[in-house]
């Protein structure tokens, strides 16, 4: 208590000030009324802006839940479009039935780990085999071609990108019918190599490349990237073709998985398939 009085002694006139001021500027409140009004207007600019920044925190920290919602209605949208599906017989329509059946389902997982400058580059997903995934399963990055699935824990999965030097699909070009094996030179990220493409097809720069659709991997069409070099050495009957990848290597985010629903029955003949 005697340490309490001597701090109030000590501080008497700082406190004795202090009342004064608040004092003096309540009389000045009440009695102007363009003093009232700055004030207020000072406590409101305030007080918004901090509401408005609080507003953004929530926002912020409510986007995730929102790009979740969005993410399941895409996957919802993405069951009903063609390429989900493929034809039950192209020889004969059924009557009262539907002549596709579902081939392709999907999900979304986040990237949180990845690498592009390696010979034998990696992507690590969040989603493992508690959430479904298999190994073979079909990456892709803004419905372009990113890799596959190597290996799944409970948790977690390794992908294979296209820019690793084990990597291989088959590719084709749409506007010529010919296909061929895209792979990876391990020069640059951003180009692959399509190979196999004989010199009788007409090949120009700036041609789509997209994905054949032959293995267990990937749906037909799936855009890969355009093709940036042709090269036919003399003597050769094929090309040799650069690709510029669609996916971009430096930017990824959110990646759907493909499964094949019809990839054990394939796997069951032992035919290697092109993926």
């Amino acid at each position: 208590m005697r340490d309490f009085i001597r701090f109030l002694d000590s501080y008497k006139f700082l406190m004795s000030f202090l009342i004064l001021q608040l004092f003096c500027f309540s009389l000045i409140l009440q009695e102007s009324v363009f003093q009232r009004t700055i004030l207020l207007s000072s406590v409101n600019s305030v007080t918004g802006s901090a509401f408005e920044q609080r507003d953004r925190l929530y926002s912020y920290f409510s986007l995730r839940e929102a790009n979740e919602t969005l993410a399941e209605e895409n996957l919802m949208l993405m069951d009903d479009r063609p390429i989900s599906y493929e034809k039950v017989d192209k020889e004969y329509a059924l009557i009262n039935d539907t002549i596709y059946s579902k081939r392709y389902s999907f999900q979304y997982a986040r990237v949180l780990n990845s690498t592009k400058t390696e010979m034998d580059n990696y992507i690590t997903l969040n989603k493992g085999s508690m959430h479904g995934v298999e190994p073979r399963m079909g990456v892709l990055s803004g419905m372009r071609l990113l890799g596959r699935v190597e290996k799944v824990t409970e948790h977690y999965s390794l992908v294979v990108p296209i820019i690793h030097r084990n990597f291989k699909v088959s590719a084709r070009l749409p506007v010529t019918g010919h296909f061929g094996v895209l792979s990876w030179s391990g020069a640059d990220y951003r180009y692959a190599q399509l190979n196999e493409i004989p010199k009788e097809a007409k090949v120009e720069i700036g041609q789509p490349v997209v994905t054949r659709g032959s293995g267990s991997l990937f749906p037909p069409g799936i855009e890969i990237g355009n093709v940036s070099e042709v090269e036919l050495e003399a003597g050769s009957d094929f090309y040799t073709i650069t690709i510029a990848l669609g996916v971009d290597m430096s930017n990824l985010n959110t990646v759907l998985l493909v499964k094949d629903l019809r990839a054990a029955e394939l796997d069951s003949l032992n035919i290697m398939q092109s993926p």
